[in-house]
């Protein structure tokens, strides 16, 4: 009986030592191993082709830079090019032109002398320095200088519009041959060329039309120069009615002192 009993105990710790095989469970964990190791690969797989895409646009990018080098070395930098188009093509001092004379350049210039002689090409009568007893006399400048200065502007006026009638016609030549230009252009580079010419054209035009003003203006100088002869008609005339009289109390006065009177007869009271 004890060796039975002894037998049973040494049994006991041998049956926990035995495996248990269960095929359903290692199935599954097989098959959710095998799915893991699947959805990695996929991924990996994933990453290598958006690894090839990135590397394909890197190409494309370095191949575009390339593309625009050549460009840069056969034509120039379109920026840089269009900087050296308003400057060198165009000229430097174009952009800062100036046309006519400045407003204290017309009033060293005006003379009242001249402008007493001014007809403006036959419009006015020449004011002459005699009176109508056809005796000369001392006019006073001073007072015909204000309209000397008008008449200079007005002169400088037509010759500002005269000027810039050549600069605005050759500028405007030079932006339709531009246009065209830019029609036919090959590259973005002449592209980019000509846009910056354009765009220095266009700015020296509306400076040379902001030089030349409103067409109107040769209208308005017009009308001020009528209001300024007809000023100086008044003027003239007032000074040699002063004149005229003057004179016309010196020959009384002689003639009354060439005058010998004497007497004939005396009758008395």
């Amino acid at each position: 009986m004890k060796k039975l009993a002894l037998l049973l105990c040494l049994a006991a710790p041998l049956c926990a030592q035995w495996i248990v095989n269960d095929p359903v469970n290692t199935a599954v964990n097989t098959a959710i191993q095998a799915d893991q190791v699947a959805n990695h690969v996929e991924i990996l797989r994933q990453w290598a082709a958006d690894l090839e895409k990135l590397n394909q646009q890197l190409e494309q990018m370095r191949a575009q830079l390339d593309v625009q080098r050549r460009i840069r070395d056969v034509m120039g930098d379109p920026a840089t090019a269009g900087d050296q188009v308003g400057v060198d093509g165009l000229g430097a001092g174009d952009f800062t032109r100036t046309f006519g004379e400045t407003a204290d350049a017309l009033r060293d210039l005006a003379r009242a002398v001249v402008s007493l002689k001014n007809t403006a090409q036959g419009i006015y009568e020449e004011l002459g320095d005699t009176t109508v007893l056809n005796r000369p006399f001392a006019r006073q400048p001073a007072p015909y200088q204000r309209y000397a200065v008008v008449e200079k502007h007005a002169d400088n006026l037509a010759t500002v519009f005269a000027q810039t009638a050549g600069r605005l016609a050759a500028l405007q030549r030079d932006l339709a041959d531009t246009l065209r230009q830019l029609k036919a252009a090959p590259t973005q580079a002449e592209v980019d060329k000509h846009h910056a010419k354009i765009s220095v054209l266009v700015g020296q035009i509306a400076a040379v039309e902001t030089q030349r003003g409103d067409a109107a203006l040769q209208l308005q100088a017009q009308q001020i120069l009528n209001e300024n002869q007809a000023a100086k008609e008044r003027q003239d005339l007032l000074e040699k009615q002063i004149a005229e009289e003057g004179q016309t109390f010196a020959a009384v006065g002689a003639w009354q002192e060439s005058l010998k009177l004497t007497p004939t007869a005396c009758t008395q009271p």
